[in-house]
């Protein structure tokens, strides 16, 4: 109780100061006519809006800087409480000839001033023009997401995407860098807008840090994106710089205990043209400790099973992108990329085990080696086109996509008796190729002032073939034998076809956009060795909403409704039994449903002076069909391990940021949540009803000392969380690096240290009818990394492409990159 009323006064206070310093002043002053001033910025040739563009507002008279502030995200900006005079206005963005508006009159009767669309003409320029004066915030907010700026985040600058988003809002990260969005693993990875080829969870952990230039968080996305996900869609922006000539970096990386990697790229841009070449090769192993007790009753006996060792897990991956980006018409633009990469996930054990029954005196002592090694090559390619009609935002866009993936993996389980003579021993062989073909086609229609109409299309199809192979070790012939009953083949094949529409407008400072899609899904799955089959036949459908009201220039409140889909995965489906390990079968269940989430939000934020935001998150998700994996006893000492819709989970939870400068060297960031989970349904033929109270906290401090070196400590704590069958405690990690830069920072030195004191450890415990488990586990800490960075003529990190500081409000972010995973 004490834990819970505290957590609700703190975000209490954060909420009451918003509201406090949330109210702008009037710079009218009271009684005296307020005017206000819009326009559009526009990129020239392709004619596409410009986000997060500079406007400064000047006095005619004496050239006094009056007002400030920056485009959204269709390039439009207002101005408001404007004095009445005459003033003029400059327009600047990185890589963009400033532009100079003048002769602005705001006079009674006409207080509203529309300057119309401005158009930017891009420029060569080199990296010993820029001066470093101010600083994007590490995390921003628009309308539908939140974005996360990958170079601010000095402790995973040798990491991956997985050590950024454990650092920001509306993401968890477990010790082994499980990532969940809003307490669920569920959610969709896009990289550059497009699907990945490795799944979600995989993909965050393969993509270096360094090669990210933004993370997007869309927690309720509208129709037009894929409904994959219950949770939302995490889109990872890929550094393409682009500004005129050659440009590039290289980042090398070392650390202790078999840590080291590299990555570079090059970018080439023109008026017609825009080449980028990247290449990445990382290693990442982390040795650990774990401890488990498991305690199984099976016809009246009960046996006990204990273990304890150490282990070493990890990934390596090699990969290869490039995009090239041609103009050949100012109306038409066609894009090619593509991705090959080759990747590995490691494992390797020594655990010690004591086995024994209940009331019985003799205890049987062993050890168990395990090796796993999953490894693929993989590759995609994507073809882009964009048609703008001449008219801003009138445009034409298709995709066509084409990835293939292996999905090769041993995994190796032998058990020792005391005198480490190989007594048992069982050895796993999968393998499956995987080839999905995408084809998008998405039109926009302006239909006056902020009104606009979007359609689409897509079909998305997949084809993959999945096959196990089990072998027993037999002592007498000392070789493995092949198992038929726990070996199979099957293939899988699924098509989606969705067609979506989407209308948005604003009526004065209140937005909306309303959508619905609907998506026909077939798939099958063909059991090859028993000839069996299983179908699935049918159209979803997928409505949202979203409104935004700009209640005054810096105080927001945003709402939104969408509902999602969590399809299972293959193996999820697979009616028959595999042997993990000694004390381990899976199965799957085809008759399992899909999740479907409703997703409600509300959202506000205000930045209550230049230096600091806040942004209050309230969120309810309803998911229907809760799928979980769940075990019970296979036999003495055996755990069988499945997946069931087990019911209904209810979530109601808020998420609230501040960012302020405590002083000229000082940037602190405090984020913090908390939600309440409830998990309800029938799990073996009987009824269950489960929930907690939850919540995390982090801390960001930023030190600038000097004008080259920078100090970064976060700390960040997650409660503990229950499930259908179990419950996880929290845990606690520190984060310290130190960053200096040097030759005019085209070089930077950053060592970094992860779980500073040693405190991330994970410790969970599940039961069910007749079994129980505990499982502990830590892993090596301190992690130690030194990474080096070069910067190539004018390819600079976000925070230092600023010629100049950010007026009120306004803040700089480069365009999305290109690349593909």
């Amino acid at each position: 109780m004490m834990r819970r009323a505290c957590s609700y006064t703190i975000f209490t206070l954060l909420i009451s100061a918003g509201m406090v310093y949330g109210q702008p002043a009037q710079r009218a002053g009271r009684g005296m006519p307020a005017g206000t001033i819009t326009g559009t910025i526009v990129e020239a040739n392709k004619h596409t809006p410009m986000h997060y563009t500079n406007v400064v507002l000047f006095s005619q008279r004496d050239s006094v800087q009056i007002d400030g502030t920056i485009t959204n995200e269709n390039g439009k900006f207002r101005l408001t409480g404007v004095r009445p005079g005459d003033y003029f206005a400059e327009v600047t963005f990185i890589g963009f000839e400033q532009k100079t508006v003048g002769n602005i009159t705001l006079r009674p009767p006409n207080l509203a001033v529309d300057l119309g669309t401005i158009i930017m003409e891009s420029k060569a320029l080199t990296s010993e023009n820029i001066v470093v004066e101010g600083e994007r915030p590490a995390i921003s907010y628009q309308i539908d997401r939140k974005v996360i700026d990958a170079s601010r985040f000095e402790t995973a600058a040798s990491g991956n995407a997985v050590d950024i988003l454990e650092n920001v809002p509306s993401v968890n990260v477990d010790i082994e860098g499980n990532v969940e969005l809003r307490g669920s693993s569920n959610f969709r990875v896009l990289i550059d807008g497009k699907p990945t080829v490795l799944n979600g969870n995989d993909a965050l952990q393969q993509i270096p840090a360094s090669t990210i230039d933004d993370i997007e968080i869309i927690t309720n996305p509208s129709v037009k994106y894929d409904p994959e996900g219950t949770t939302g869609i995490i889109n990872l922006v890929l550094k393409k710089n682009r500004l005129e000539g050659m440009s590039g970096l290289v980042n090398t990386n070392a650390g202790m205990n078999n840590k080291y990697g590299a990555e570079g790229l090059v970018n080439y841009k023109n008026d017609q043209y825009t080449a980028t070449l990247g290449l990445d090769y990382n290693k990442r192993m982390f040795p650990g400790n774990s401890i488990q007790k498991t305690r199984t009753t099976q016809n009246g006996v009960t046996s006990f099973l204990n273990s304890d060792g150490s282990s070493s897990s990890g990934r390596q991956g090699l990969g290869l992108r490039a995009a090239l980006e041609y103009n050949f018409t100012q109306k038409d633009q066609l894009t090619l990329s593509g991705r090959y990469g080759q990747f590995s996930f490691l494992r390797d054990g020594r655990q010690n085990y004591e086995q024994w029954l209940e009331n019985a005196s003799q205890h049987t002592f062993y050890t168990s080696i395990s090796n796993s090694d999953r490894s693929s090559n993989y590759y995609a390619m994507n073809l882009d086109y964009l048609h703008n009609f001449g008219k801003r935002g009138h445009e034409l866009t298709g995709q066509i996509r084409y990835n293939s993936r292996g999905g090769d993996g041993t995994n190796t389980n032998e058990l020792l008796n005391l005198d480490q003579t190989l007594e048992d021993g069982r050895k796993t062989i999968e393998s499956g190729p995987e080839d999905e073909m995408r084809i998008r086609l998405d039109y926009t229609l302006p239909l006056g002032g902020d009104s606009k109409f979007e359609s689409g299309y897509r079909t998305d199809l997949e084809n993959s073939d999945e096959s196990t192979d089990f072998f027993l070790y037999n002592p007498t012939l000392d070789q493995y034998m092949r198992q038929v009953d726990y070996s199979h083949s099957a293939a899988y094949y699924r098509n989606i076809t969705a067609l979506y529409t989407l209308y948005a407008n604003t009526y004065k400072r209140f937005g909306y956009q309303l959508g619905l899609r609907g998506e026909y899904t077939f798939r099958r799955m063909a059991i090859l060795d028993t000839g069996a089959h299983f179908k699935i036949d049918r159209w979803d459908y997928f409505p949202s909403l979203h409104t935004s009201l700009q209640v005054t220039d810096k105080n927001q409140i945003m709402t939104s409704y969408s509902r999602r889909i969590h399809r299972p995965r293959n193996w999820y489906l697979e009616p028959f039994q595999t042997r993990e390990d000694a004390y381990t079968v899976r199965t799957g269940n085809p008759a399992l449903l899909p999740e479907y989430v409703d997703s409600y939000e509300l959202g506000y934020q205000t930045n209550f002076s230049r230096q600091s935001m806040l942004s209050v998150d309230a969120y309810y998700h309803v998911t229907h069909n809760v799928i979980e994996r769940v075990q019970s006893v296979y036999e003495q000492d055996v755990s069988l391990q499945s997946v069931k819709n087990v019911g209904m989970d209810y979530s109601l939870g808020t998420e609230a940021m501040l960012r302020t400068d405590v002083a000229s060297f000082w940037n602190l960031s405090l984020m913090g949540s908390v939600y309440h989970y409830r998990i309800e349904g029938v799990l073996y033929s009987e009824p269950f009803s489960r929930e907690s109270l939850s919540w995390n906290a982090r801390i960001r401090n930023s030190f600038k000392l000097f004008k080259a070196t920078q100090i970064q400590l976060n700390g960040m704590y997650h409660s503990p969380r229950v499930s259908a069958q179990g419950s996880r405690t929290g845990f606690f990690m520190t984060n310290l690096s130190f960053r200096q830069d040097f030759m005019d920072r085209k070089f930077s030195a950053i060592l970094q240290i992860r779980d500073l004191l040693g405190t991330g450890r994970r410790e969970s415990t599940s039961e069910g009818a007749g079994y129980y488990n505990y499982h502990f586990m830590e892993r090596e800490a301190p992690v130690v990394m030194l990474s080096l960075r070069m910067n190539i003529n004018n390819f600079r990190d976000k925070q230092q492409n600023r010629g100049q500081e950010a007026p009120t409000g306004g803040e700089y972010m480069p365009e999305d990159g290109m690349g593909e995973y």
